[in-house]
């Protein structure tokens, strides 16, 4: 909301005015901010009625996907209100962040591909691929798998590049401004939150340090740990569905002879072996799911196959539309049980943020002259209240700290390395993340304080304001 304020009041894409920076990993959906900060005098609520909005839209897609691969009317629809009622996807609908907008575009786009797959494939359907890898990165990995899904079909390389060709350009074209923009700030091709997230974590990094040992981890021991994140991830989502999940990537491997579509088990295979390969920050349990949100429709689908194939085994004992029925009311009514717990953790996670980093960022309007300069390792409320200058000391909006925390062993040196450097005129921070930093006593002095009682989502029970005394 920072970037979206600061694009439709000053026409710049920047956190801090003044100072561009391509530090948003979902371009797309800030940009869909900046819209609703122009037409709508409370973008609080009109953000959260597009995300509800985006919620329903994926639920209706999720139908046609789950019709088009064969599950039928009823389990079609059963799919959709799965995927409307999964707490997460609620969740991500409220949250104001890009959840929904890149669940509904790449179900949007496996939908259309699927069902062009016996004819010229869909330009609709490539575009929404590329614009799902605008609003959330992971989602670039689909239009390669829809070609190669084709290809596993047709096995005719010729008729895949005549297929593909222009499509490739114009996936192309829709990713390149942000590419331009990137390099406009940066230098580089990716935004600046992979560096600073990713950083040397990833195979890329790994390869340019040299260091083998993590070139064996990044290759075989993270994918691993993506895999397990993204199983808990299915089973805490629908645990009647997610152990249907194994039998339904069989129903689809068992289908190949009538070439039927793969796409769905190539992206559920494939995502903990590239995420884990490529960015092995956090997984799919980060934030309530907020990077594997646009699997729950396709786990919702391969379930509900699975559950189709079970059912087939069992038809000559009993009724199975008796047996469909029940099943439907076992999974719907364990989501609504598990959307009471959900919404619980939902309110606890906000009076979090509002008594925090909200309560934080207004005291620092009041309290700080307008041109202070803050440094904080948290900034998104606190530089959206406080209207002031951040200097982010993770660096996603200040690629400058990055090589002061590459040259240093811990991040803590690495920070205060950075902090002495530029000299803010407050630091904001939580003690337990840099108890190192707060051990400065000599130079840092608290002036003010908020504590949490119960802690949900922010990252430490308690947040000082420091007044630094820096020396010449």
């Amino acid at each position: 909301m920072q970037f979206a304020r600061n694009i439709s009041t000053r026409g710049e894409f920047a956190f801090n005015m003044g100072e561009p920076i391509a530090a948003s990993t979902a371009p797309l959906w800030t940009l869909l901010l900046a819209v609703v900060y122009t037409l709508f005098s409370d973008v609080v609520w009109a953000t959260k009625a597009v995300g509800v909005l985006l919620l329903w839209t994926s639920g209706a897609l999720t139908v046609l996907l789950a019709r088009e691969v064969g599950l039928g009317t009823r389990l079609g629809l059963l799919a959709g209100i799965v995927v409307v009622i999964t707490p997460r996807l609620v969740w991500g609908s409220l949250s104001g962040m890009e959840v929904m907008l890149y669940t509904t575009l790449s179900t949007a786009g496996i939908w259309l591909h699927i069902r062009s797959l016996k004819k010229e494939p869909s330009l609709v359907g490539t575009v929404c691929f590329a614009l799902a890898s605008l609003a959330r990165p992971e989602c670039v990995l689909l239009f390669p798998l829809a070609i190669l899904d084709r290809w596993l079909r047709e096995r005719n390389w010729q008729q895949l590049y005549r297929c593909y060709r222009r499509h490739v350009v114009v996936f192309g074209l829709v990713l390149l401004p942000s590419v331009v923009f990137n390099f406009y700030t940066l230098g580089k091709p990716l935004p600046n939150t992979f560096y600073a997230k990713v950083g040397p974590y990833g195979l890329l990094g790994a390869l340019s340090n040299g260091d083998m040992g993590r070139v064996v981890k990044v290759l075989f021991y993270y994918p691993l740990l993506q895999a397990q994140e993204v199983a808990q991830f299915g089973l805490e989502n629908q645990f009647f569905i997610a152990c249907l999940v194994p039998f339904g990537l069989l129903w689809f491997f068992l289908r190949r002879e009538s070439q039927l579509s793969m796409l769905i088990p190539l992206i559920l295979i494939s995502f903990p072996l590239f995420r884990g390969v490529l960015a092995p920050f956090q997984g799919a349990l980060f934030q309530h799911g907020r990077y594997a949100a646009h699997l729950i429709p396709l786990m919702t689908v391969a379930g509900l196959g699975g559950g189709l194939w079970v059912v087939q085994w069992v038809r000559d004992s009993l009724n199975d539309r008796y047996l469909a029925w029940a099943f439907g009311s076992l999974v719907l009514g364990s989501l609504m049980v598990m959307n009471t717990r959900c919404a619980q953790i939902y309110g606890q996670d906000v009076e979090n943020i509002e008594h925090m980093h909200v309560k934080m960022g207004q005291w620092l309007a009041k309290n700080t002259p307008e041109d202070a300069v803050l440094a904080t390792h948290d900034i998104g409320a606190i530089g959206y209240f406080s209207g002031r200058r951040v200097l982010d000391t993770v660096g996603l909006v200040t690629p400058e700290v990055l090589p002061f925390l590459r040259q240093y062993p811990s991040a803590a040196q690495g920070v205060w390395a950075f902090l002495n450097d530029q000299k803010p005129d407050y630091v904001i921070m939580l003690p337990n993340w840099y108890p190192e930093l707060s051990a400065h006593k000599d130079v840092l002095k608290p002036i003010y304080d908020v504590q949490l009682g119960k802690v949900t989502i922010a990252a430490g029970q308690r947040m000082v304001v420091y007044r630094p005394i820096w020396k010449e």
